[in-house]
């Protein structure tokens, strides 16, 4: 059986290109050049994606205002979902950010109004817009005012994509993890990590999958955000590259924060998984490892 996903928000958003670089494997660089012409009509797709069957619904941004309005057309968009995407980009919320969060506060109540009981996710998108030197700085703030100004009982999981080559891994990240929640493996160990994570300071735990995606994020409450998008950066290099540390602490220079960094392998407890990365400002060597050894036991069990 397949998880049914719902990609949806406003017109020329990138909601199409993002289905066909993501899960029909086409080069981001042919759609920049030859650009989609807009989707007519909702588009049904089933795709193989990690180790998951994926059903995509792919709702054009021209219908948006009516699936808002028409209930059919909400029980045809988002009912047996698992998830919704709803799919904004960066100069749009510098333009139009009510509207933003106008159709995402309704998205949550037909959501709750019909018991679909679906997952809703934000894909900030197209980050690639914003200046590099101050990114980081820049996505914790609009973080923080997407939050305030949706003021909704349930928090909303936000994530910052792009289909720049250089930033095409935040786009594989966000899928990889909004999937792997559908996964009960993932799931139980993603809470024993929370658990973990619970009485801990300025750390964060990242488990990857098989094809080197990044399936988990965890991070302690007071982790700096404004850190989180180099993190992902140096992930990304740290998967590529055929020589990768294990087992040994080792030092991370990101700038002006300087963490302690341990990867150990989890393939050999659980074929779901490949590495479990822990980054930490605070914890000694001797307490990084025991926290990775124990969770590989857990995950044995």
């Amino acid at each position: 059986m397949a998880d049914k996903i719902t990609i949806i928000g406003p017109p020329e958003m990138g909601k199409t290109t993002i289905k066909k670089v993501i899960f029909e494997g086409e080069d981001p660089n042919d759609l920049i050049l030859f650009p989609l012409e807009a989707t007519i009509g909702i588009k049904y797709s089933v795709h193989n994606f990690m180790n998951s069957k994926v059903s995509l619904i792919d709702a054009p941004g021209q219908s948006l205002p009516i699936i808002l309005h028409d209930e059919q057309k909400q029980v045809l968009a988002f009912g047996d979902t698992s998830a919704i995407i709803y799919v904004f980009d960066y100069p749009t919320w510098i333009s139009d950010s009510q509207d933003i969060i106008d159709d995402v506060r309704k998205i949550y109540e037909i959501n709750k109004k019909h018991d679909f009981n679906a997952k809703i996710i934000l894909f900030l998108h197209k980050i690639d817009l914003v200046i590099k030197k101050k990114i980081g700085s820049l996505l914790s703030l609009i973080r923080r005012q997407i939050i305030k100004q949706l003021e909704l009982p349930d928090e909303i999981p936000i994530y910052f994509t792009s289909l720049h080559p250089n930033l095409i891994y935040t786009t594989y990240n966000a899928i990889s993890n909004t999937i792997s929640d559908f996964s009960e493996n993932s799931s139980v160990l993603k809470e024993k990590i929370k658990a973990k994570l619970g009485n801990l300071s300025k750390t964060s735990l990242f488990v990857t999958n098989p094809d080197d995606y990044l399936i988990i994020q965890e991070i302690s409450s007071d982790f700096d955000l404004n850190i989180l998008y180099y993190l992902y950066e140096e992930i990304y290099n740290k998967s590529k590259s055929p020589e990768v540390l294990i087992g040994q602490v080792s030092v991370v220079d990101l700038g002006p924060k300087l963490f302690h960094l341990l990867i150990e392998r989890l393939n050999d407890v659980n074929s779901d998984f490949k590495y479990i990365l822990l980054y930490s400002e605070s914890l000694e060597k001797e307490d990084m490892i025991k926290i990775l050894d124990d969770l590989k036991k857990d995950l044995n069990q």
